[in-house]
């Protein structure tokens, strides 16, 4: 469940193998590609651009119509900003041993990103990286972090992520 007023709208997460999903959770199964390749799209659907463009119609709960709706960039396999979002997607979802096999995979150690101002940096790296891939200017980012939420002030994270995308950039 979700709504426009919670912090995030569009929750990804890694699901560990052999676990259980209620009915009301859209969810994404690979079946064809690679882990890199499912690693780069839970780094798109985990960042702020891309929950930005799904609060645009989410009212209470993420629908399998509104997540099929996402659009995700895709520069294809060995882009080096692609190359970058599965890595910080990779060391952000691989925080303990019930993911050893799968960070083994994509090629991450497991704990990695434990210390919260190296996440917190990720985090905006992310943000930075799938920016950069969805085409979106400084302007753009500042549209989506100024309109995200009536009660967050996203000031802090908006730096930070503008100082990323400024190396993209440049």
């Amino acid at each position: 469940m979700t709504n426009p007023t919670n912090t995030r709208t569009l929750i990804a997460a890694l699901v560990p193998g052999n676990r259980v999903i209620v009915h009301h959770a859209p969810y994404l199964l690979r079946t064809a590609g690679t882990a890199v390749d499912e690693t780069f799209v839970l780094g798109v659907l985990c960042s702020m651009p891309c929950d930005w463009q799904a609060r645009r119609t989410v009212e209470l709960n993420l629908t399998f119509e509104q997540l099929n709706l996402l659009a995700i960039p895709d520069p294809g396999q060995g882009h080096p900003v692609r190359d970058r979002v599965a890595e910080i997607a990779a060391l952000l979802a691989a925080q303990d041993d019930r993911f050893s096999g799968w960070a083994a995979d994509v090629g991450v150690p497991v704990g990695s990103a434990s210390d919260e101002a190296v996440k917190e940096d990720l985090i905006c790296e992310l943000d930075a990286c799938v920016a950069h891939l969805y085409g979106l200017d400084e302007h753009d980012l500042a549209v989506i972090y100024d309109t995200f939420s009536e009660t967050v002030d996203y000031s802090d994270r908006h730096a930070a992520v503008l100082a990323h995308f400024g190396r993209l950039a440049g």
